[in-house]
């Protein structure tokens, strides 16, 4: 299978995920921020997004995913949340993008090996029947400073590399989801630095790989 076939593939199933991804998000991010209200970010940086996680996950397991697609992970892990495609070896793990500790806000595979190894799969996506599989992110974030509890943005990434902490990940793939589920192909990283960085998931993200 060619990378051109790849990316029609991993585009055909953004764009059936696409509706679900954005609707669910949408819910989770309002219901995080209703929840969390009273406790300030500034002292509880980390609860709104890890309330997101765990809203996301419950509203995808109580509606229909897309035919092929199932809710996976471990919640236990901080709410660790991952879809997968199992014909087409897919996984699409969700984190919150951190665009004020690294470039473009991709965040780097970090120590595990495991997750190393995940972030810089060889492409293109295998055969079934080579039990193969290839890691997707879907990344989000609040799009503006002072809309923590509304405003998002969504996108699907695939990695070439571990990544450095500091240093954008490079990427191959960028496709960004935006309201009514409509996937945008980007050939290069958008989002500005202004954007406030309502959580860096380094904690989280540290807890999942020990765990």
């Amino acid at each position: 299978m060619s990378s051109e076939d790849w990316r029609r593939i991993v585009g055909a199933e953004a764009t059936l995920l696409g509706p679900r991804l954005y609707e669910g998000m949408s819910v989770a991010i309002s219901s995080a921020h209703a929840r969390a209200r009273g406790l300030a970010h500034t002292r509880y940086p980390h609860v709104r997004p890890l309330l997101v996680r765990c809203d996301l996950r419950e509203y995808l397991e109580s509606e229909a995913m897309p035919v092929g697609w199932r809710v996976d992970g471990n919640p236990g892990l901080m709410g660790q949340l991952i879809l997968v495609q199992d014909e087409l070896g897919l996984r699409l793990r969700v984190l919150k993008e951190r665009r004020k500790t690294y470039p473009h806000g991709v965040p780097p595979a970090g120590s595990n090996p495991a997750r190393r190894r995940e972030w810089q799969a060889a492409l293109p996506i295998p055969h079934k029947s080579d039990r193969g599989r290839v890691e997707l992110l879907l990344l989000w974030d609040y799009s503006k400073r002072d809309e923590a509890g509304g405003a998002f943005t969504l996108r699907i990434v695939h990695t070439t590399e571990a990544g450095i902490y500091g240093q954008a990940v490079r990427c191959d793939l960028d496709l960004e989801v935006v309201a009514g589920g409509t996937v945008f192909e980007s050939l290069s990283f958008t989002g500005g630095d202004d954007s406030e960085d309502f959580f860096s998931e380094v904690n989280i993200d540290k807890a999942e790989n020990d765990d």
